[in-house]
């Protein structure tokens, strides 16, 4: 019962005060304090406040005042004014929303950063899911499975794991690859409706040393070079992704489709 009381707004000494009100009766606050083993200046208050919530009716006597416990149906009251606060808030925050909005949409936000190792390019694909999964629901992706990390076991099983949570979330994927007769993805490295995902064959003049995953406002570049050392470079900014996604698709309405299920 405490637990709902608090819900409704008392405090853990008001909900204890009034539901001992109910149990004994017309009572003075003194003895209800003694009854709970509660501080007498901590009972006092609450009865104070328990008053003033029409919760607790007080009887002046010659000797002192002794209070009363209301009516339950009282605690009714409390509900509609909680409801009444949270219809308020709930208005208040999309407001609040509204505002922040207008504000972040009226300047332009952008962040570049330049990284290297495995740990990173894994990060930026579950940033990129996000921004998929927030946006459009789709990855853009162009890369070659000839690129060193691919041979990492660990990495392999991270990719595998990625498809399946991608595609629990509802994200679909569009890939221009080089598989270079690799088959460490067989069972997801089909265009197929149930993963998901469309491949296109990456045109011979454009198999250079750069991968790119776009989705949302994020674009991630891994760059290789001749010693096949790489950097990661992820662009956060709106109109830098519709640069490549444009550039993307343009590749893709002229890439062979690779095979379906």
């Amino acid at each position: 019962m405490e637990k709902v009381l608090k819900q409704l707004g008392l405090s853990e000494n008001q909900a204890k005060v009034y539901l001992s009100f109910l149990n004994e009766g017309e009572r003075m606050a003194a003895e209800i304090a003694r009854k709970l083993k509660m501080d007498k200046s901590s009972c006092y208050r609450a009865v104070e406040e328990l008053v003033q919530k029409n919760l607790l009716v007080p009887n002046p006597k010659k000797r002192g005042t002794t209070y009363t416990a209301a009516n339950p149906e009282v605690l009714n009251e409390l509900l509609i004014n909680k409801q009444s606060e949270i219809n308020n808030l709930s208005t208040s925050i999309k407001r609040l929303i509204e505002v922040l909005n207008s504000q972040q949409t009226s300047e332009r936000t952008t962040y570049i950063k330049v990284e290297k190792g495995i740990e990173v390019i894994r990060s930026s694909m579950e940033r990129n899911l996000e921004e998929a999964y927030k946006s459009d629901k789709i990855i853009r992706e162009k890369y070659r499975l000839d690129y060193p990390y691919f041979k990492d076991p660990n990495h392999v099983k991270f990719v595998n794991e990625f498809a399946q949570r991608r595609i629990k979330m509802g994200v679909s994927i569009r890939q221009i690859v080089n598989f270079a007769g690799l088959d460490i993805f067989s069972p997801i490295k089909k265009t197929s409706p149930k993963l998901l995902k469309e491949i296109r064959l990456m045109p011979d003049d454009l198999k250079d040393y750069n991968s790119m995953r776009v989705s949302g406002y994020l674009t991630s570049i891994t760059s290789f070079d001749e010693k096949k050392d790489y950097i990661v470079i992820n662009i956060y900014d709106k109109y830098v992704s519709e640069l490549y996604k444009n550039l993307f698709d343009f590749v893709w309405n002229k890439s062979k489709v690779y095979n379906t299920d």
